[in-house]
């Protein structure tokens, strides 16, 4: 039996997921960080971008997400959660920390 693919939760800065140029205006990793992701799903990752104006409710279930948000506001976003576990705040991951991420969540 094949175990489930890492399943991967990026919480954005608002407005960032949405694909609109105006945030990739004022936020200049975001194309970098497309593509990374898209790397990402390629190893086999599932990915989940969710915007914290407008997925409240997708949001809410992921506790580990209400917890940093509680406790770091929005400074602590973007979020990074692997299976469930926060494992990355404040910044969007580079392909290399996104490689260790995955090789941890593999093991």
């Amino acid at each position: 039996m094949q175990a489930a693919p890492p399943e991967f939760v990026i919480v954005d800065q608002p407005g960032a997921s949405s694909g609109c140029a105006c945030a990739g205006a004022t936020i200049a990793e975001l194309p970098r960080f497309a593509g990374d992701l898209e790397w990402l799903r390629w190893q086999g990752a599932t990915v989940r971008r969710l915007d914290p104006r407008s997925q409240l409710a997708e949001l809410s279930e992921l506790q580990a997400a209400r917890r940093a948000l509680d406790e770091g506001g929005l400074d602590a976003l973007p979020l990074v959660l692997a299976n469930g576990e926060l494992v990355h705040t404040g910044s969007y991951p580079t392909r290399e920390d996104l490689r260790a991420l995955l090789d941890a969540v593999v093991r």
